[in-house]
């Protein structure tokens, strides 16, 4: 039996994460979610308006993601609860909440594309058409004075945001209309885009934009702007929406952390914030540059796995308090609502359900991209351990410069190559016989006339490297291993990140068995 690395980080990660969501619903309340975990002064879980269309969308929209991922089928019976309930939710309690279940409602339209489910989409619709200022060509929510400029006043509070809480509306619909026909759902996802563009202020001629990256909807609003511009053909929109990512790049981290709020004060990493960059990412990736999967990879590996709290102890004060071990239990494998680019040291106060959701949602999201079949061709874009029903991958990142791909059924395959790997350094072996090589411009290894259960194993040396880089005009030493990073000096104070010197050793650890042998994908894309 083939001996497979144990690398499967993002299955584990979304593991943990669904454990989580089911220690977080309150047994004596129907499995309603607690939204707030209070960590100090004293551990307790709380209830929240936001338990209910926020939480249990995400949540349900969660379990559907994450079983994808991992191919198991645990959890059903509090899935099943959170579903009973979203359906009985106030879309209005918040406006915000009508946008989770929208996009909610749009996954399960994606499950099962049923007439039942499509009403449950157009009728919410319908509900958030009735809600919203129609003008001209364009429709919103809320709306600044005229001439008012994100880039003259960023921050502030989010309510007043023109993206907010449109951006997943956008993203929602335009995900929706790939897969039916909808007239009210595309008359509304035009007229927001066009008010966003041209009317919000959110945006100047060059993507540029200050203010709430998540909170204020504006990241979510990106990646649904660019996905509507990419089934519209617009391409003068595409490249707005490039440039308003690529502005975000460049005041975000190299391994992902994203702030929330960018502007003319320090920010802090939501992991909502992340999701929106890695969704925004991995679209620019597939349609526009596929060198945008190099952000996706460093993303992935480094700021979505970190964010995720493992140490429960680091977080939650020592005493005989009454709630310390149900706290201790549904923080384990939460995702951080405040971050800095070293530590969690922002994030003891207490935590958010919404992150834990965003964090499944980000990883089924990096996971579902990594294999793409296009046209007679199949793409290996990421270079994480999974199976498809094309070809399964075997990484042995972080601890070698290698990954082995097991043929399916991809007869022409197309394999991302790491961008500071030189092709002189690269060995392709085809059944342990060394091959040439052909790489295409975008720096993807060509290979064709590929059988079911061939092996082709690429090796490479592993980079290893110091890189000094500056964020909030602080100084960070990360010490990187391939795509991964495994120190940043300086340390976090209470809860300090990458402390990952168990991904230092030069062998990956072995196992016999094939586990999570059946995610091979689908039936929700996103």
């Amino acid at each position: 039996m083939l001996l497979r690395p144990s690398t499967y980080f993002i299955q584990e990660t979304v593991n943990r994460g669904l454990e989580a969501i089911s220690a977080r619903l309150d047994p004596e309340m129907d499995k309603r979610p607690f939204f707030w975990l209070n960590l100090s002064p004293e551990p307790k879980l709380e209830h929240s308006i936001w338990d209910f269309g926020d939480m249990c969308a995400r949540y349900v929209d969660a379990y559907i993601l994450g079983r994808q991922v991992t191919g198991y089928n645990d959890h059903l019976d509090d899935e099943s609860s959170l579903r009973k309930t979203l359906v009985t939710c106030d879309p209005y309690a918040h406006p915000f909440m009508a946008t989770r279940m929208l996009i909610t409602y749009v996954d399960l339209y994606l499950e099962e594309s049923s007439q039942e489910r499509k009403n449950q989409v157009d009728d919410l619709v319908k509900l958030i058409r009735s809600k919203m200022t129609f003008e001209e060509d364009y429709a919103y929510y809320f709306r600044q004075s005229k001439g008012w400029r994100s880039m003259d006043q960023p921050l502030g509070d989010f309510m007043p945001y023109p993206t907010y809480p449109i951006g997943g509306i956008i993203l929602a619909l335009s995900r929706y209309l790939e897969s039916t026909q909808a007239p009210e759902s595309e008359d509304l996802v035009n007229r927001l885009c066009r008010f966003v563009i041209s009317v919000s202020g959110i945006f100047e001629e060059g993507g540029r934009y200050k203010g709430h990256t998540h909170s204020g909807g504006i990241l979510t609003a990106i990646a649904g702007i660019l996905r509507w511009a990419i089934n519209t053909g617009d391409d003068e929109t595409i490249e707005l929406m490039r440039n308003a990512f690529d502005w975000t790049v460049k005041h975000s981290s190299s391994w992902g952390w994203v702030p929330d709020g960018l502007g003319d004060e320090p920010g802090s990493g939501e992991t909502c914030s992340l999701m929106d960059a890695l969704h925004t990412a991995i679209l620019l990736g597939r349609h526009v540059d596929p060198s945008y999967f190099d952000i996706v990879e460093r993303y992935t590996r480094n700021q979505l796995i970190e964010n995720q709290f493992l140490k429960p102890d680091l977080a939650i004060p020592q005493g005989d308090f009454l709630q310390r071990g149900a706290v201790a239990k549904a923080l384990y494998g939460s995702w951080a609502s405040w971050s800095h680019p070293n530590s969690l040291d922002n994030c003891l106060k207490g935590v958010e359900g919404c992150c834990l959701g965003a964090g499944i949602r980000a990883c089924f999201l990096a996971w579902d991209s990594a294999i793409e079949k296009r046209d007679d061709t199949v793409f290996v874009h990421l270079l994480f351990s999974r199976n498809s029903r094309y070809v399964e991958v075997l990484s042995y990142q972080p601890y070698e410069g290698l990954f082995e791909l097991i043929i399916h059924d991809a007869p022409k395959l197309c394999v991302r190559i790491p961008p500071w790997v030189s092709e002189r350094d690269l060995i392709v072996s085809v059944d342990d016989v060394q091959t040439p090589m052909n790489l295409s411009d975008e720096y993807y290894l060509e290979l064709e006339g590929m059988k079911n259960g061939q092996i082709i194993s690429i090796e490479y040396p592993l980079r290893k490297v110091e890189i000094i880089e500056t964020l909030s005009e602080r100084e960070y030493k990360v010490k990187w291993r391939g795509d991964s990073v495994v120190d940043i000096i300086p340390k976090g104070e209470k809860y300090p990140l990458y402390e990952r010197e168990w991904m230092e050793k030069d062998s990956a650890p072995m196992d016999l068995n094939q586990p999570y042998v059946e995610q091979k994908g689908g039936p929700v894309y996103w």
